[in-house]
């Protein structure tokens, strides 16, 4: 048998010259300085990106500061909003609000007319400075504005309610209610709603009344510390002063990071002849607000009756230079005799104090009585 011989042969073998690897070599080396090259000027031609500032952080900080009750500091993170948003009116809606509720009547209507200037047709922005030019006594101005407002949404219960704030002011009574019961039935959990109908059932001295109304808006809103306020109001007129140092006692709880809360008790204090209790809330008032100058005029006066003249004088003359408008009369002759009564008088700084007061009642027994303990 024969047999095949069988040949096996071996897979050749390709070998790469030098001179190609060096070839490569060389190229990766070329680009790897190319890409350096690369970075390095893409590095040297580019500025840092620089970010476009955002809105989103401010309001978010107003609103957990509105939610914890700092509405000053609020007011102020709406106001960096509104300063990034040029073209949104809503930021300063909310700022009026904020400044209504704590009594800044002129910063609420600055903040509400430019929120018009930005949108005259945006209806919360009308409902804004309705309300700004009513706090303000602009009676005229404030039912145009919110008939403008009207105009655009028939149905908005705020408008509504805002008219019916209005005519109460005014003492339109019956258009006062009008425009609160509508408000009322749209919107029955509107707070702005039930603060304003007990608005109208106080100016018509129907207390009682007025205090079911703000049951009602503190059955909607709980931590509404301003109804309470409103309550311990009512309270006074009806000469339950123990109620009403309660209700002022419950605004504070709810709300003890402005000054109108510890301004509130302490005057109720006050009024009632605990000059020491009066004496400690007002100071915290101020300390909470140093710029609140109602809250401190109250402290002034509760020195003044503490026979504190020296200290009268301090909180009264620094009370009366923040007072926006015309001060009530007892801050003007309790700041003259304040003077005429301290050791050593001073009836020249007495005196203009003291006509300033005959200015507004000539009349005044107390700025009359300093004029006479006064040598001419």
């Amino acid at each position: 048998m024969e047999l095949r011989s069988v040949r096996y042969t071996s897979r050749r073998r390709w070998r790469v010259p030098m001179w190609a690897l060096a070839l490569l070599v060389l190229a990766c080396v070329s680009l790897w300085n190319r890409r350096e090259l690369l970075v390095e000027r893409a590095t040297f031609v580019l500025p840092d990106p620089t970010p476009t500032p955002s809105a989103v952080n401010p309001l978010a900080q107003a609103r957990v500061h509105e939610s914890q009750g700092d509405l000053l500091k609020a007011a102020e993170f709406y106001g960096q909003v509104a300063a990034i948003e040029t073209w949104n009116p809503q930021p300063l809606v909310d700022q009026s609000r904020l400044y209504i509720l704590l009594n800044q009547v002129p910063k609420a209507l600055a903040a509400a007319e430019e929120a018009v200037r930005r949108d005259d047709r945006h209806v919360d922005s009308l409902n804004a400075l309705a309300r700004a030019l009513d706090w303000s006594g602009e009676y005229e101005e404030a039912v145009n504005t919110a008939v403008d407002a009207l105009v655009l949404s028939p149905d908005n219960s705020r408008t509504l309610a805002i008219l019916g704030e209005i005519y109460a002011d005014v003492g339109n009574w019956y258009k006062a209610e009008s425009y609160l019961d509508q408000a009322a039935e749209l919107a029955p959990l509107d707070v702005l709603v039930w603060r304003n109908k007990a608005l109208l059932h106080e100016y018509r001295g129907e207390y009682t009344d007025g205090l079911a109304a703000l049951d009602q808006g503190l059955a909607v809103d709980p931590s509404a510390w301003y109804l309470e306020l409103h309550k311990g109001r009512l309270y006074e007129a009806l000469f339950e002063w123990e109620n009403a140092l309660e209700a002022y006692e419950r605004a504070l709880d709810l709300n003890p990071n402005i000054s109108l809360t510890w301004d509130a008790l302490g005057y109720g204090h006050f009024k009632v002849g605990n000059d020491l209790e009066a004496r400690r809330n007002l100071e915290r008032a101020v300390e909470v607000n140093p710029q609140d100058g109602l809250a401190m005029a109250h402290l002034g006066t509760v020195y003044y009756r503490m026979r504190n003249y020296e200290g009268a004088v301090g909180i009264l003359s620094e009370a009366l230079e923040l007072i926006e408008g015309t001060p009530r009369i007892e801050f003007l002759y309790q700041l003259g005799l304040a003077y005429v009564y301290k050791d050593p008088s001073e009836c020249d700084k007495a005196k203009p104090w003291l006509l300033a007061a005959l200015e507004i009642d000539p009349e005044s027994g107390p700025a009359l009585e300093g004029l006479e303990s006064c040598p001419v």
